[in-house]
């Protein structure tokens, strides 16, 4: 258990918000997993991961197993029995000793953990998690759907894309996306992956920026926070119609964040809007069944 699990960027907005007196040493956030945790684990057969890439740019993927395929031998290791496709970006971020965040998330039930890290040993069959911080998150904004991978994934490759008007459409159809950021700009800063969920055109392109509101939540302030201190961010996109994952990395800054509640324009509470300006995007096609 840590003191106080929150740095510096999420206790400014803590305090900007007017509850960091309430969640001063938290217990939310652990260090390490939880009881539970590990049978939630074992139930689901895809889980979301980030990890910075060799130039530093954090990307956010999606991987598939059958339900077994993650597991936690202890409350301080978490394992991954199988390992991103090598032409996906998260590919080549998958080494020994490198940051990673986990979103372990299962759609159809509303049910989310979240946990941070660092790689451990990593195999041909998959990867060890060695965990920093665990914590549950509420249902809210999450919308119900169930996810299948195709079955024919293999040789799927990723291309590299401009703003074209497929990657606009996916962005303005999106209800759901999944958002990475880091504690600090150094190899010692912990990542972390996070869900957005609102109705479908609550992301909009404005210029060659992304624009999305950020809802009011349990006020921790972990991806928001991130920002303050370190603005490199990734984005995953799933297309539920398709059946493509639309990546993009880049950097995302803090608007309007001024500690009043603010409503957004289809009226929900929102504390602010972030601005993200990609600087790489690329899509896979057919990973889930539309």
């Amino acid at each position: 258990m840590v003191s106080d699990p929150f740095h510096a960027g999420e206790q400014e907005l803590q305090r900007l918000f007017g509850v960091r007196d309430q969640l001063a040493g938290s217990r939310a956030i652990q260090a390490s997993l939880p009881p539970g945790f590990a049978a939630f684990l074992a139930e689901l057969h895809y889980v979301v991961l980030a990890v910075p890439d060799r130039k530093g740019r954090i990307w956010v993927t999606m991987v598939f197993g059958r339900p077994g395929f993650l597991s936690a031998p202890s409350a301080l290791q978490m394992r991954v029995e199988t390992l991103p496709d090598p032409a996906d970006p998260v590919a080549c971020g998958v080494v020994e000793g490198a940051p990673i965040a986990v979103l372990a998330i299962d759609l159809s039930t509303r049910r989310r953990i979240r946990i941070n890290g660092s790689i451990g040993s990593v195999r041909q069959g998959g990867f060890v998690v060695n965990v920093r911080q665990a914590f549950g998150n509420c249902p809210q904004y999450i919308r119900p759907r169930n996810v299948e991978e195709t079955t024919a994934t293999t040789g799927a490759t990723v291309r590299t894309m401009v703003d074209t008007a497929a990657a606009q459409r996916v962005v303005a159809d999106a209800d759901t996306f999944f958002v990475a950021t880091r504690s600090s700009s150094d190899a010692s800063g912990d990542m972390d992956v996070s869900h957005r969920g609102g109705p479908a055109g609550f992301v909009r392109w404005d210029g060659d920026c992304l624009l999305w509101p950020e809802y009011r939540g349990n006020l921790y302030f972990n991806t928001l926070g991130n920002l303050l201190v370190d603005p490199a961010c990734g984005l995953l996109f799933p297309d539920f119609s398709t059946g493509e994952l639309l990546f993009l990395t880049g950097q995302a800054v803090l608007e309007g964040f001024d500690g009043r509640l603010r409503r957004s324009h289809e009226g929900a509470p929102m504390n602010g809007l972030v601005r993200f300006k990609p600087d790489g995007l690329m899509s896979r096609a057919a990973l889930l069944r539309p």
